[in-house]
């Protein structure tokens, strides 16, 4: 860049921080910006760091365009606002744009005025989404949602991966999402809906959107990098296959014995891959005969999902025998020590639930079938939780990671 375009660019950026709105947060807004990017347009076009175009309407000069970073929307990470000036030829301000919710809006006040405070451009943001309005009151019909993004839905949408930066985004990992899903969901608060807090623009790093783009990438990674060191996720899910997955009632045999067909337990495949989704390592830890389970479970579509697979019949030993456990581990590249990360399902309090336990393999018992007994035969066969359907796994094993989060942070409790 030659000296009088930096000259050029250091002015347009001195013009934009001069200028820089205010941004009145709720009290318990957890997030707030830390990097601006700005361009300065002096003709109609296309934005540049939004896709839409920006007009010039009779008066209008020049537009400041401010894309306004975030590490965190509660919801996901990363986020990008807009806000954008427009200013006459004496650098005036005559109108006020900004984005909520992927659209772009007029900020002005009920009675038609600018949201001015203090000669400032003032603009309120929403709770954890960052939205803008131009008042407080244009808030509260969108209220009952934001209140449910903040809380029950934080985390839902994991690494936002838009085409802007999906190629330079490309490593991330489904268990990258889950990991930042969780630490969002630990942070999940109830909006005050009072927004006192009041956040100049102006304090933070501005820049170019040139350089805003190309710094994008590097601090997402950064960022991903220092949720996966803080938050805990459990290491590999084991699964047994009968009256756990398949319902055994269902099984019919050939003359040699093997399975040739049966059903699942209603939800289970659907479990399956919801964990395998949410990047779940998956190991099948189950007794019985190789080619049966490739039969079933195959023909049904599970097999693919499983990291690894450890049968009886190929192991010499059945459970409860820490071998099959162990073996397991052996084959996701774990040990022994990481048995608190591990949970093991199954519907057998001997086999799998004390086999577990023994190890120190968080245990998980499946209620759902009858056929064996429900009393723990001895303390070791008492399991860690209890779901009554496959479906209820999913939901579990997110509250179970949301506790070793709590534990991490807070090592006195239980």
């Amino acid at each position: 860049m030659s000296s009088s375009s930096r000259a050029a660019a250091d002015a347009a950026i001195e013009l934009a921080r001069r200028l820089a709105p205010v941004i009145r947060f709720c009290d318990n807004e957890p997030f707030l910006p830390s990097r601006v990017g700005v361009s300065v347009l002096t003709a109609p076009g296309s934005s540049p760091s939004a896709a839409l175009d920006i007009s010039f309407e009779p008066g209008v000069a020049k537009v400041i365009e401010y894309a306004i970073w975030w590490d965190w929307d509660i919801q996901h990470l990363y986020e990008l606002e807009h806000i954008w000036l427009k200013l006459d030829a004496g650098d005036a301000i005559v109108a006020v744009e900004a984005s909520a919710h992927g659209g772009r809006f007029a900020m002005r006040l009920p009675d038609g005025a600018l949201p001015l405070e203090a000669g400032r451009v003032t603009l309120v943001s929403t709770p954890g989404k960052h939205a803008f309005t131009a008042s407080v009151d244009a808030q509260l019909p969108t209220a009952e949602l934001t209140t449910l993004s903040c809380q029950e839905l934080a985390g839902r949408g994991g690494i936002l991966i838009n085409d802007m930066f999906r190629a330079a985004l490309a490593e991330v990992t489904s268990e990258d999402h889950r990991a930042v899903k969780r630490y969002l969901q630990a942070r999940a608060f109830l909006p005050t809906f009072n927004f006192n807090q009041r956040f100049d623009l102006a304090q933070v790093e501005f820049g170019s959107w040139d350089d805003l783009v190309a710094w994008i990438p590097g601090r997402v990674k950064t960022v991903l990098a220092q949720v996966r060191q803080e938050q805990p996720l459990l290491k590999a899910v084991f699964l047994d296959s009968g009256d756990t997955l398949v319902d055994e009632a269902s099984e019919r045999f050939d003359a040699e014995g093997y399975v040739i067909e049966a059903g699942l337990i209603p939800g289970a495949l659907e479990m399956v891959r919801s964990l395998a989704d949410d990047g779940y390592r998956l190991a099948l830890v189950a007794d019985g005969r190789v080619r049966s389970f490739a039969t079933v479970l195959g023909g049904h579509g599970i097999s693919p999902h499983f990291h690894a697979q450890v049968i009886s019949e190929s192991e010499g030993c059945e459970k409860p025998d820490q071998r099959m456990f162990q073996k397991a581990m052996t084959y996701l590249g774990l040990d022994s020590a990481d048995a608190p990360a591990i949970v093991m399902v199954g519907n057998h309090l001997e086999r799998d639930i004390g086999g577990a336990n023994r190890l120190g393999i968080i245990s998980i018992w499946q209620s759902w079938s009858k056929k064996r007994s429900h009393i723990p035969a001895e303390a070791l066969e008492v399991p860690r939780y209890t779901i009554r359907s496959p479906g209820e796994l999913p939901g579990l094993l997110a509250d179970i990671e949301r506790q070793m989060a709590r534990i991490k942070s807070n090592p006195s409790l239980p």
